[in-house]
Parts: C-alpha cells; structure tokens; sequence
C-alpha cells in the first residue's frame, strides 16, 4: 500500500473539509453549529477568553445558529498574532506559496466625514477623544501592540488565501447594532477588509514602522456603512449609505473623494487615483444598523490595469471600480490576498457586537 506524503495527507484532508461544495465554492460557513471551524477560520485576532465568538439560535432557520464578533473594553490595545495559527503546517504554506502571517499594526488612515455632517471634505484625522491617560495605561497593562485600538476580527486559515490577481466573490450576511454611541466624531471602524501580502519593500524603506492599509475596506465610521478602495496610497470612498441629501454626489468616472494615506499628509490632502468607478441605477447602501443585509464583493487586485472590484447589496448593483488597484507588489513573489472579517476600530468605551449570518468565497468563473 502506497504511503501518503504529509503534504498528501493534509491536501486529502482539505479536500474533504469542501467536498460538499461546488467546483466553484471555497468556502461555505453558515454557522449550522455552535462552534468556529479552525479548518477556515483562524481566530488569534479573538480574545477567547473575555469576547469570544458567541453563537445564538437562528430565529429564520432550525438549527442554524448567528455568530457574534463582540468587541469592548477588554479589546483595547489589540490583538497580536503570536503565536500565529498553527493550521496549515508551514510546509504547506511554502510549497503552495501562500502568504506569510504578517503581524505588524495596520494603519487605519484619515478619516473621510467631518464633523459637520452632512458636508464632505478632504479633512484633519479627527483625535480619538477616548484615547485619554487612563485608556493607554490599559494599553500598556494589556502587553498588546501599543495603539489605542481595538480589535475583534477572524482571517481565513493559508489555504483559502489566493493570489490578488485572481478574482474571487466574497459574500456575507450581517447586522451591526441599531445605535453607536458615538455618531459625530468619524472613530475610524473596520468591518470586513482584504490586504495584499507582501508588497514591495519600497514602501518599508520609505515609511519606517509602516504596513500596508486595506485596498479593500468595508466600514462603519459613525454608524455609517460605506466602502472605501485604494490605488496605492491614494484612498478613495466609493459608496455609503448616507441619505441623498448629504451633498455627496454618486458620478461615473474618477472617484471625487480621495484623501492620500501617506503620513507625511495627516491633514487630510486630496488625492488623484488611477480609478474608474461605474454605479449602478442607485448606489446608495442601506444601513445594517439593527437590519440583515447581504453584501457581495467580487475582487481582483493588481497593478496592470486589468484590476476590478463589484460591489452589490442585496442582489443589487451599486458601483464597479476598475483600474489600478492596490500596493506595487514584491517582484520576488505575487501578491496574496488576506481577507478577514469582525471589528477593527479606534477606541469606543462601548460593548458592540457584529452579528454574521453566514459568508461564502467562490471563484469568479460563473
């Protein structure tokens, strides 16, 4: 009897955990018992102990549970990766060229509404007015990375990273709470974001103690769902669900509200990006405060023009960005997306909990 290799074996295992998927589907979670599945998820950004992953009983379907990413205060300071998911074994990782699991801070960036909604403009980070004396003591005591942020997120295990170039379709269904206690001062709030790994080391070089942002983020700022999307340092808001009435102004063409994430340009300054965007009949989001909606992202990064991101809700269009999307990558090996999904936010003295129905990842070919 032929003997497996240990590569075999895990490549038969992971075969296993999706056979009931089509061709098409990479993952399916619909959360059908009350426990995370370490096969897809990985949860070393999760305090375990204080704001585990809850799951509560689906009022909509039997058996079928709700899983809750709870962030507080006890999420303050951040969450590390050391040590990194253990699954899949390293080998693996290698020969299938995956990713390495990076664990430096991720810069959220400027903030995109003043505070004197609902007037937009390229605008100064608004200071985290929570972030005060006694919340970084906290900070210190908790031995985490030293930010005032919290954060609560799961990331997919290596194998369903894929490379950036290659699209793929994210779709989720999820609820945020009805109210924030904080609806006026832009407290940067990350919901879902996908990050291209490794980029060049130019941008090392250049900006010391820096990583890359998000090319992809779904956000919460103030309550209020919206998308952003970057060419390179150039970061673009794409659509909210603010109301029609809040003077921002939904055209095809070049993106019209684009603030430069470089640290040199903490003021808020104006950018110009290599991006088209294309909207749908009405591209205004609705809200998930206190409601189920489904968004659906289709996505594929890069830098030689060929790049895409569709955006629709609940089965509609909204906006189509094409262009140059994302960092320059690292000639010595192709950039790879790392999606994850939960609540990276700007310190709230407040217990809020993202609720996620179920989330599927399929390939782009149907």
């Amino acid at each position: 009897m032929r003997r497996l290799t240990p590569v075999a074996v895990f490549l038969s295992l992971f075969a296993a955990a999706i056979s009931s998927a089509s061709a098409a589907e990479l993952l399916y979670s619909d959360f059908s018992l009350p426990v995370l599945d370490q096969r897809q998820w990985c949860s070393c950004q999760i305090d375990d102990k204080n704001t585990p992953v809850t799951f509560s009983a689906n009022p909509a379907e039997k058996k079928d549970y709700v899983a809750g990413i709870t962030v507080n205060e006890s999420s303050l300071g951040g969450k590390k990766c050391e040590p990194a998911c253990e699954v899949p074994q390293e080998t693996v990782t290698t020969q299938y060229n995956f990713v390495a699991d990076f664990s430096r801070p991720e810069f959220l960036g400027t903030n995109f509404f003043a505070k004197a909604k609902p007037i937009w403009a390229p605008t100064a980070g608004q200071p985290d007015r929570y972030c005060n004396d006694a919340a970084w003591s906290r900070v210190k005591a908790a031995n985490q990375e030293n930010e005032c942020i919290q954060r609560e997120e799961l990331r997919l295990q290596k194998p369903f990273f894929r490379r950036s170039d290659v699209p793929l379709v994210y779709s989720f269904r999820f609820r945020m709470p009805k109210e924030v206690l904080n609806d006026k001062d832009s407290i940067r709030w990350i919901t879902a974001q996908w990050k291209q790994e490794p980029i060049n080391g130019k941008y090392g070089r250049e900006f010391a103690g820096w990583s890359p942002s998000p090319f992809l983020a779904q956000r919460y700022d103030d309550g209020i769902l919206h998308v952003t999307v970057q060419d390179d340092m150039c970061r673009c808001l794409i659509v909210s669900a603010l109301a029609k009435g809040s003077n921002l102004a939904w055209k095809n063409g070049t993106p019209q509200y684009c603030q430069s994430i470089r640290p040199e340009d903490s003021d808020g300054k104006g950018c110009t990006p290599d991006l088209k965007v294309e909207y749908g009949r009405d591209p205004i989001l609705s809200t998930p405060a206190g409601k189920w909606v489904e968004m659906r992202y289709r996505v594929q990064a890069g830098r030689d023009g060929k790049a895409f991101i569709e955006i629709h809700q609940d089965g509609r269009f909204i906006a189509r960005v094409t262009g140059k999307i994302g960092y320059e990558p690292d000639p010595s090996s192709p950039p790879m997306t790392k999606f994850k999904i939960g609540q990276y936010r700007d310190y709230i003295p407040s217990s809020d909990t993202l609720e996620l129905d179920w989330i599927r990842i399929k390939t782009a070919r149907n």
